[in-house]
């Protein structure tokens, strides 16, 4: 009897799962842009009945993680989502380690800092300090971009363990400008001279008239776990500049990574990233 009721409990487990993943399905829609989404646009982008899609979203906004436009009808992401997202900031060390230390590096940037971590096939921003304008890149908290065209991206990758960056080589490596590295062999190269000069270069790979640097910050194991980088337009971070505003984000990063408990063997450890 009891591998009886254990079958019968089955279907109801798999569909109580089927649910729950047809809401997180929702959830990551609204969170792409344009970040509203009609009810008959939901269904159609995430192949579900109207009906179940309407189901799925009533479910969301009585938890309070959706709400619904009563204007326009369109269903958005609502606060509960943010103050839930929140947590993995909370909870996060290098997020605490680098806060005060990306204040201190923004006072005598010439651009904007970020901080970003390996998420997936992706770079994770989890804070920008600085003064944006149209002409700088902002990165919104939250905000997911891609791993071999971002200078965060390309500081974490060169020192991961070779079997991250082939996964990423084995994906699309999607242009973005004429500069963008879509070769899996060319971005190998890149990530070996990065590793030897201790930081990696974005050069307007990302977006048109931007650069950035940036610097990989370890953890205790010495694992590369998150990056810090200084983005500015190309005018103003200009080839003669990004030596120094590489060895200022080079410093910035191993401050944060000895708070995150690395411990350089010896001072030539700190060759590492050029100091």
């Amino acid at each position: 009897m009891g591998n009886g009721k254990g079958k019968r409990r089955a279907p109801a487990k798999r569909e109580s799962m089927s649910s729950a993943l047809k809401c997180f399905e929702v959830l990551e829609l609204l969170a792409r842009a344009p970040y509203e989404y009609a009810l008959t646009d939901i269904a159609a982008r995430l192949g579900q009945p109207p009906a179940t899609a309407h189901r799925v979203l009533a479910t969301l906004a009585a938890a309070g993680f959706v709400e619904q436009d009563r204007a326009t009808r369109r269903y958005r992401v609502a606060g509960k989502a943010l103050w839930a997202g929140a947590a993995y900031l909370r909870s996060s060390p290098v997020y605490r380690a680098a806060f005060l230390v990306m204040q201190e590096a923004a006072r005598t940037s010439p651009g904007l800092i970020h901080l970003g971590v390996l998420h997936g096939d992706w770079v994770l921003y989890l804070h920008t300090v600085g003064s944006p304008s149209q002409l700088y890149l902002y990165a919104d908290t939250g905000e997911r971009r891609a791993l071999h065209a971002t200078g965060l991206g390309k500081a974490i990758l060169a020192w991961q363990p070779a079997e991250v960056a082939a996964r990423v080589m084995r994906g699309k490596l999607t242009r973005f400008t004429k500069r963008t590295i879509c070769s899996p062999a060319e971005l190998r190269a890149e990530l070996q001279l990065t590793k030897e000069r201790g930081y990696a270069i974005d050069d307007e790979e990302g977006v048109t008239g931007l650069r950035c640097v940036a610097a990989p910050i370890f953890d205790s194991s010495g694992c590369s776990v998150a990056a810090l980088s200084m983005s500015a337009p190309a005018l103003v971070l200009t080839a003669g500049e990004i030596d120094a505003a590489s060895r200022r984000i080079r410093e910035a990063a191993m401050k944060i990574s000895l708070q995150m408990g690395f411990r350089p063997a010896s001072s030539n450890m700190l060759s590492l990233v050029g100091l």
